[in-house]
């Protein structure tokens, strides 16, 4: 039966329609405009108009950049090194939490096995409630590099053609790799490079002879650049972006994906952390906004992502990202269209993120206009994923 919702306001992932209406059927959207237009229901097909939960509707939100296997302890090398059975009860729990939140995708970029990858399988198969879910695997690192105590380590073209391949044999739909160092871990400094440019694009050509994206972590601007001549589909975190890195990655139409609320949370609790990674953040936040900013006035894509599960970032709390956006210089639309539509581009989703005929039916609903305050965004009051209400 298809269902009617009627809205003060509708976001489709690039604008506003105002005194909305959007019909779902099933798992898709079949309809979607003026209230005023709404048609009429095809002869023998049923309807029904219910109330909308609140009174303006966006399209559910997806987080780029997030590990379900982690929950945000404040000891984090600890925590990823848990064992498997208890990484995927986190990931379930994460994932719905998630989801309640208003995110109903999830691009997953790294666990220590292939748990997320099954945790995905078992929500498309309906046996779970959760989530889309894009997973990546194991990340592919080098020996002492960020991400070693979790990641698959693979030295030279050759090993890492091999890493890569062992993750999409595994059921990865993206792949990730590591382009430098990193803020926690043990491993090698954030502008530390750490892939060679034949290393990178081994991966690369493996990941798009599979059909799939790849995206890197890369926080220093010579790991971004190697990346970005290796062909990479984005870059997380570009922490330490520069004006030469800027143009590279606007030549090459390479996203990024800034998770600016890993900082923020560690930051908001430095008292708690351990002083060598509060020295590290707090040594590259003021450049790490700078940087977007100035991505964004380049015109660079911009997706949102949080990296949730580094300490104190849960999974529930992705409005933060939008909101930290904005505060480096997207518009309010900008900032909502990076976690709807221009999020769906990035991780290859073209019926996510957008409220259009034909699109899932994955919606979120706000009790006020998120375009005048983002706020709203942090207590959704509905959400559909698949066309069916979740919370």
């Amino acid at each position: 039966m298809r269902l009617v919702f009627e809205v003060d306001g509708l976001f489709d992932g690039e604008r506003v329609i105002d005194n909305a209406a959007v019909i779902i059927d099933g798992p898709h959207i079949v309809w979607v405009g003026e209230r005023r237009a709404l048609p009429k229901t095809p002869e023998g097909e049923r309807s029904e108009t219910r109330q909308a939960p609140g009174s303006f509707v966006l399209p559910g939100m997806i987080n780029c950049h997030a590990h379900l296997t982690l929950d945000g302890e404040v000891n984090f090398s600890a925590e990823v090194r848990q064992g498997d059975a208890l990484a995927t009860l986190k990931a379930f729990r994460n994932a719905r939490a998630a989801l309640r939140a208003g995110v109903t995708t999830v691009r997953d970029l790294g666990a220590n096995g292939a748990m997320v990858i099954e945790v995905a399988r078992a929500i498309e198969g309906g046996i779970v409630e959760g989530p889309r879910i894009v997973a990546a695997g194991r990340g592919v690192t080098t020996t002492g590099g960020h991400g070693a105590e979790v990641g698959r380590v693979a030295d030279g073209p050759d090993e890492v053609r091999k890493a890569v391949r062992e993750q999409i044999a595994a059921g990865a739909k993206v792949v990730k790799i590591f382009s430098t160092g990193g803020i926690l871990g043990e491993g090698a400094p954030p502008e530390a490079s750490q892939y060679t440019s034949d290393e990178t694009r081994a991966a690369v050509d493996e990941a798009h002879n599979a059909g799939l994206r790849i995206t890197t972590h890369a926080h220093g601007s010579g790991g971004m650049r190697v990346a970005a001549e290796a062909g990479v589909d984005s870059i997380e975190h570009a922490t330490l972006l520069d004006e030469r890195t800027v143009r590279l990655l606007k030549e090459r139409d390479v996203a990024i994906v800034p998770t600016l609320a890993a900082v923020h949370f560690m930051l908001d609790h430095a008292d708690m952390l351990d002083p060598a990674v509060v020295e590290r953040t707090r040594a590259v936040a003021d450049r790490h906004r700078e940087g977007v900013r100035m991505a964004h006035r380049a015109g660079i894509r911009i997706a949102a992502g949080t990296d949730a599960g580094t300490p104190f970032n849960r999974h529930d709390r992705f409005a933060v990202e939008v909101k930290l956006l904005a505060e480096c210089g997207l518009s309010a639309a900008e900032a909502l269209a990076a976690a709807t539509s221009r999020a769906a581009l990035v991780i290859g989703l073209d019926k996510a993120g957008r409220i259009g005929t034909g699109c899932w039916a994955d919606l979120v609903f706000v009790d006020a206009d998120p375009l005048r305050d983002l706020g709203a965004l942090a207590s959704p009051k509905g959400v559909y994923v698949r066309g069916a209400v979740v919370a």
